[in-house]
């Protein structure tokens, strides 16, 4: 008996360990009013609004010709972190850019924010890029501090809820190459379109961030 449950207690333990521990998990089923701030940057606000999807909500955002953040404040230590989360857009700015400021424009966009003591903060970018292929990495056009990573790219996948999973800790590293990483100030979605002065839609779902 105990040879048996040896192997079943050391699959549990794995298990446990794989799943690592929730430190925040957000899946809008109680709205927006849990600690969520539509963030202005001096400029119309894109709608950040709740709706329902079977049993399960989401974020739909509408930036006609806006630009705002939907950010909810965090204070995690550094450590091993992994995010995860779910997204969908109507489709890409196809006159957009990753790299020219007057055509930053996006659909979707999902990032980490982490503590600078002084000026903006740093941040990681996961981007539905419209040009840049899956894999591109890049400085924002407006600040190194600021980095950009494409994870979906284009029309092709456009109308579909797609799950993504990124390791933050290995992303900061190769971003931020020597650079010990601060503590988590912050997670937000994004989608505007004041640049290109047009209406871009995205929606977001189950945004999760585990340690190890």
């Amino acid at each position: 008996m105990r040879r048996m449950g040896m192997p079943l207690l050391f699959l549990t333990l794995m298990l446990k360990a794989s799943a690592g521990t929730m430190l925040f998990r957000e899946d809008f089923s109680r709205g927006l009013s849990n600690g969520w701030q539509n963030v202005a940057f001096f400029k119309k606000l894109t709608d950040y609004s709740v709706r329902p999807e079977g049993t399960n909500f989401y974020v739909l955002a509408v930036a006609d010709q806006g630009c705002s953040a939907l950010t909810h404040k965090l204070a995690l230590a550094p450590g091993q972190l992994k995010l995860r989360w779910r997204w969908r857009i109507e489709g890409v700015a196809t006159n957009g850019s990753e790299s020219e400021l007057d055509k930053f424009d996006h659909a979707a966009r999902v990032f980490v924010a982490f503590d600078s003591f002084l000026g903006p903060p740093y941040s990681l970018n996961y981007l539905w890029a419209n040009v840049d292929p899956v894999g591109t990495v890049r400085e924002h056009p407006k600040s190194s501090r600021a980095q950009l990573i494409m994870v979906e790219s284009g029309n092709a996948r456009a109308g579909q809820w797609i799950t993504e999973e990124r390791d933050v800790t290995a992303d900061w590293q190769q971003r931020f190459p020597g650079k010990p990483m601060p503590k988590v100030v912050g997670v937000g979605l994004m989608t505007d379109g004041d640049s290109l002065g047009r209406t871009l839609t995205g929606a977001y779902a189950e945004i999760e961030l585990r340690g190890e």
